[in-house]
Parts: structure tokens; C-alpha cells; sequence
């Protein structure tokens, strides 16, 4: 049985020296459990593929999925149903993220160190990456416009987003806009270790 959650707001200071102990505790899992439990999922997923991936959105999102991948109609429906106020900020991110990664992209570069001799880099994309948007508790569109925009700028061939399903067996609408909006190649509704194996 896991330790009870304490939260509180307010001084921290004005606590007694029990209570500021329990509330900075650290509880859960060990590592040595998670690292055991993240081992048995990658090796699910190595063996058994697509039926462990649905499996594992019963087991931890309790949905059942009908489709590991989310149609790119569902991202257009996403985009269009978010508030506009939403959509603009979104669209106004992704024009700074792509501003600011544009100006940092690695030029080719040739020197020669002597007579015939040249010497060289050549900042060559990915041809294909994996983006995890978190889910679950909250909505984390940014995640998507970090990973996706900045290797889009890069050249990256394929970029494939995965985030948990919710209840309708679709990542969030705000996670499914802003793919749309960054321009992913491919959405999956899969979530936790599960997906970063699959994505592997």
C-alpha cells in the first residue's frame, strides 16, 4: 500500500518538523521496481508487438482501443474543435519554436588544413524520430510543438507522435491539434513505456 498524498499551501516554514518531513517525502515506487516493471513492458512489446501495445491501454489507460493509430481526420477535427484563443497561441508557439530552430540549424562546414587535405561536417537529419506527448492528468500540446517542430526544421523525414488514449480511445484534442499544427507525419494513442518501446 502505497503512503498517503500530503498537500498543502501555504508557509512551509509554520510546519512542524514531522509534518515538513512527510510532506517532502518521496513516495512510490523504488527505482529497482520501476526499472523491473519498464523491462517487462519493453520485452511485451518486443515479443507480442501490436497485441501488447492493446493490452497495455487496458491495463493502464482502461480503454479499448479499436486502432493503435489516430486517422488524420481526428487531428483536423482536434484543430478545428480547440477555442480559437487556444489555436492561436498554439499556431503563435509553433511560428517561435520553428523561428528560433531555424536560426540555430548546423551549417556544413569545410576547412582545408593543408594542401588537399579538407576536413569537413555535414549536419545530416534523422530520417525518421519519435515525439512523446505525457498525458493523462493534464494536456501537454507544448511536448508535441518541442519535439516536432524543431525536427521538422532539422529535415527529419518522419516524425510519429505518441501519446496515452483517454476515455474516447484518442490522445487530448490539444495534443491532436498541435500535430496537426506542427506538421507530425503520424499520431499514436499510446502512452507510457509501452509507446517508447514501440516507438524504438
Amino acid at each position: 500500500m502505497s503512503a498517503p498524498v500530503l498537500k498543502y499551501q501555504g508557509d512551509l516554514s509554520a510546519l512542524e518538523p514531522d509534518a515538513l518531513r512527510k510532506l517532502l517525502a518521496r513516495t512510490g515506487e523504488s527505482d529497482a521496481q520501476v526499472a523491473s516493471r519498464v523491462q517487462a513492458i519493453i520485452a511485451r512489446v518486443r515479443a507480442e508487438g501490436d497485441r501488447a501495445l492493446f493490452d497495455f491501454a487496458r491495463e493502464f489507460d482502461r480503454v479499448e482501443l479499436q486502432a493503435l493509430e489516430v486517422p488524420r481526420a481526428r487531428w483536423d477535427a482536434a484543430l478545428e474543435s480547440i477555442p480559437s484563443g487556444v489555436r492561436e497561441a498554439l499556431t503563435r508557439a509553433a511560428r517561435n519554436i520553428t523561428r528560433a530552430h531555424a536560426a540555430q540549424r548546423p551549417q556544413a562546414t569545410e576547412v582545408e588544413t593543408e594542401p588537399g587535405v579538407v576536413v569537413g561536417r555535414r549536419p545530416d537529419p534523422l530520417s525518421r524520430v519519435g515525439v512523446y506527448a505525457p498525458g493523462g492528468r493534464a494536456v501537454y500540446p507544448s511536448s508535441v510543438l518541442m519535439g516536432v517542430v524543431p525536427a521538422k526544421v532539422a529535415g527529419v523525414g518522419e516524425v510519429i507522435v505518441c501519446s496515452p488514449p483517454g476515455p474516447d480511445g484518442l490522445p487530448s484534442a490539444g495534443v491532436l491539434a498541435a500535430a496537426a499544427l506542427a506538421g507530425a507525419d503520424r499520431v499514436f494513442a499510446l502512452g507510457g513505456a509501452g509507446a517508447v518501446a514501440a516507438l524504438a
